[in-house]
């Protein structure tokens, strides 16, 4: 049985990462979902001035906050996808791979440079996910690890997301080629 290279397993990793990136925001929108069910109830339990089901009453604050984090974590990937070419102008890279069909084959650089693109993508997705939950869960007055540390998820999974174009000012800044375009150069392919 022959065992396959790590490049062959790259490549078929480019048609798994894109549906993990999907599933998880389509977790997210589930959540948003949830998110803004619990807020109208708390609203409306504001606005009966029904408390009897909860000792911790809902507040406006808390329940406006839940509805926008909600309704934030629905349209996600729409947002990310109008952002993927403001950050670089001409950097483009992850504004096409953000897509809902498959990519074509092309060479075995290509779409190993793909597969570790969506890998980051899916990381950057999960990262957004683990911080709006830690947003509700600081919009419902649970104080476990802070909204701190949401803000970090937040900012770390816009990071991961936009890998290329991270790579695309840090290589323009630093003057030198930091991108995914020497996956090429050092597997020997073109």
């Amino acid at each position: 049985m022959a065992v396959p290279d790590l490049g062959s397993v790259l490549v078929s990793l480019t048609e798994v990462f894109p549906l993990v990136v999907n599933l998880v925001f389509l977790l997210m929108a589930l959540l948003g979902v949830v998110y803004g069910v619990t807020a109208l109830f708390g609203l409306y339990a504001i606005a009966a001035g029904e408390h009897k089901f909860t000792n911790r009453p809902a507040s406006i604050d808390g329940a406006m906050g839940k509805l926008m984090l909600g309704s934030a974590m629905i349209v996600a990937p729409v947002l990310l996808w109008k952002f993927a070419n403001t950050f670089v102008l001409g950097g483009d890279l992850t504004y096409n791979m953000f897509n809902y069909g498959s990519t074509p084959r092309s060479s075995t650089c290509e779409d190993i440079k793909g597969a570790i693109t969506y890998f980051f993508m899916a990381l950057g997705a999960l990262a957004w996910l683990v911080a709006g939950m830690r947003l509700y869960n600081a919009t419902s007055g649970q104080h476990g690890a802070g909204p701190g540390s949401a803000v970090l998820y937040l900012v770390g999974g816009t990071l991961a997301f936009f890998i290329n174009d991270v790579a695309q000012i840090v290589g323009a800044t630093i003057k030198m080629d930091v991108s995914l375009g020497n996956v090429c150069s050092m597997i020997g392919g073109a």
